[in-house]
């Protein structure tokens, strides 16, 4: 039993095989060693899932973000960066960050798509309430 410490090279990805010449098992008759193939398995991350060379990524916002539109704070490999979010945003949209995803083997990046949630509050002031149901009594007159 030994350890070796593996570079991983960039675009590397779910179920790819790294081969190491030489690592493997002795060859017969005092031949040469042969090689070590591994494959690749991803850990789930906490913040990304990763869809090829892209990244996915879920933002909340607020409901009126969502109506009136908004700028919000979005995780990235890179850093946060700010995001415009388009007024009428429905909930599940996906937007996408050009370029924020992971880097392929010709160095080109993938995309960061920002899928969108909406937080329903679960309680609210009366001034809030009061304000939701003027916007109920304004909608049934459209």
């Amino acid at each position: 039993v030994k350890t070796i410490t593996v570079k991983i090279p960039p675009g590397v990805r779910e179920g790819s095989r790294i081969r190491l010449k030489g690592q493997g098992g002795e060859g017969h008759n005092g031949g040469p060693s042969g090689d070590l193939y591994l494959k690749v398995r991803l850990l789930p991350h906490p913040v990304y899932t990763v869809q090829g060379s892209d990244l996915e990524t879920e933002v909340v916002i607020r409901p009126d973000q969502a109506v009136l539109g908004d700028r919000t704070e979005v995780p990235t490999l890179d850093g946060p960066v700010t995001m415009r979010i388009p007024a009428g945003t429905e909930a599940g949209k996906r937007l996408r960050l050009k370029g924020k995803g992971l880097p392929g083997k010709d160095g080109a990046r993938g995309d960061q798509y920002v899928r969108i949630k909406i937080d329903i509050p679960t309680s609210l002031t009366s001034e809030e309430e009061q304000l939701y149901r003027r916007l109920a009594e304004l909608r049934k007159g459209v």
